[in-house]
């Protein structure tokens, strides 16, 4: 069995970076939803939720008397791992949309992802500060893969409808399912898995990090194997 190499591996990462044009309307939007916040922070504050980033988790804690498997497997399983498993086919669910649509990459990604967030940052650093805001969005961990992982559903789409119009030039079936091979299904796949790694980050890390930089600290193991709610308000 052939081992993989370290040639192999550099282009598996590099199969990650984003084209310029990808990460130009990231900046352009992204950009577009801070300065619109600091310019009315009051209308766009009352027209958007901010999930936890804003809002005010409130987490309830029932540690048990002896952590047992059974509780262990309830608790990280169906309990928390419920949630993650939501999050993830939600986020592929609008992922698979928005590529094959193509359009809906304006709404869904530009708008209500890059802009909202560039409004959320604004509106943090004005809720809790700039050093604060800074670290919180510093240790949400899964924030820079759900970035990177719309950032390349527009990649994504390009390419697939690019193969469309490739094959159709050249008259060429072959061509493609040749691109759609090479270039679209690997690209894809690292969606998955970003989108995959994001989900399991926002509920198992990214919760704790938000809830100990805006409460009183609770070391990560407490947290997640007493939490026994957790809301935002």
């Amino acid at each position: 069995m052939k081992k993989p190499s370290i040639e192999s591996f550099k282009r598996f990462i590099k199969g990650f970076i984003p084209s310029k044009y990808a990460l130009t309307l990231f900046s352009i939007f992204f950009s577009m939803g801070f300065l619109l916040a600091f310019h009315d922070p009051v209308m766009v504050g009352s027209n958007i939720n901010g999930g936890f980033l804003l809002g005010d988790i409130q987490a309830q804690f029932d540690p048990p008397q002896t952590s047992s498997l059974s509780y262990l497997v309830n608790q990280f399983i169906f309990f928390l791992g419920v949630p993650a498993a939501k999050i993830f086919l939600s986020n592929v669910f609008f992922a698979v949309i928005c590529i094959f649509s193509g359009i809906l990459i304006v709404p869904i990604i530009l708008l209500d992802f890059f802009s909202y967030m560039g409004s959320i940052t604004y509106l943090l650093i004005l809720k809790v500060g700039l050093l604060k805001a800074f670290l919180i969005l510093l240790g949400s961990f899964h924030l820079y893969l759900e970035f990177l992982a719309t950032i390349l559903v527009i990649d994504a789409s390009l390419k697939f409808y690019g193969s469309i119009f490739h094959s159709i030039r050249q008259r060429s079936f072959a061509v493609f399912k040749k691109e759609i091979s090479n270039k679209f299904i690997p690209l894809f796949l690292r969606i998955i898995l970003l989108l995959a790694l994001a989900a399991f980050l926002e509920v198992f890390w990214s919760t704790w990090w938000v809830y100990i930089m805006t409460h009183t600290y609770i070391s990560w193991a407490d947290f997640y194997v007493g939490v026994y709610s957790c809301l935002v308000k």
